[in-house]
């Protein structure tokens, strides 16, 4: 007897899941989801080893019949990071920063339909350190002046990356987790690969498309 209710509380729990799975399809497709985010950003610099960052941010996520379009921006606070940019001598300049910023584009592809979803794909991110300045003493305005160049030039990179994920709709709402892989870069304040681990969530907020009627 307890067999038998077992399985028909686990056909009645399939049906419901199942309904509720169809109905989330429609409220899934063809969407524009505002999100928030926030985490943990893992980094190296020729001074530092397996450093990390806090990360928060928003992002977009515009999801079509075959397509979803993902773009962010979040900002990075590091704990006083330090690098090195070259300025022709045997040590180079020491460079020390505590803001970033990171501005996403990409496309995800969602093989599942159901509230459970996991997702993956890539794109373009420009990564910009905003408040990179020298340390130490100039013997004059011109070397000065010649070391923030070469800052200013070090300061900004993109980047491809590649991104996996999953995600749990109830309704509108989505809570998800991110992991964000973008490779090293040459002439960046960040010399090493990047990894990026943020949680949030997103609802979806207006519709990506409207119905268009033509009256005659």
């Amino acid at each position: 007897m307890r067999r038998l209710s077992g399985f028909l509380f686990a056909v009645v729990l399939l049906g419901f899941l199942t309904t509720s799975a169809a109905a989330q399809d429609d409220e899934w497709q063809n969407k524009w989801y505002w999100g928030a985010q926030a985490g943990t950003y893992f980094f190296s610099t020729p001074t530092l080893s397996n450093e990390m960052a806090f990360e928060m941010g928003g992002h977009w996520l515009i999801t079509a019949e075959r397509v979803r379009l993902h773009m962010g921006l979040s900002q990075l606070f590091f704990d006083n990071a330090t690098s090195i940019v070259a300025d022709g001598s045997a040590t180079g300049q020491t460079v020390t920063f505590t803001r970033g910023r990171r501005l996403q584009a990409e496309v995800y592809a969602f093989p599942m339909t159901g509230a459970l979803q996991v997702y993956g794909g890539g794109g373009f991110l420009i990564n910009y350190i905003s408040d990179a300045i020298p340390e130490g003493t100039f013997a004059s305005a011109q070397a000065e002046q010649a070391a923030l160049q070469t800052i200013d030039e070090a300061n900004t990179k993109a980047f491809f990356t590649i991104t996996g994920g999953a995600q749990w709709r109830f309704g509108r709402w989505a809570a998800f987790g991110t992991y964000q892989f973008t490779p090293s870069g040459r002439d960046f304040l960040i010399t090493s690969t990047q990894h990026s681990l943020t949680g949030g969530i997103r609802y979806a907020l207006t519709s990506a498309n409207q119905d268009v009627t033509t009256s005659r």
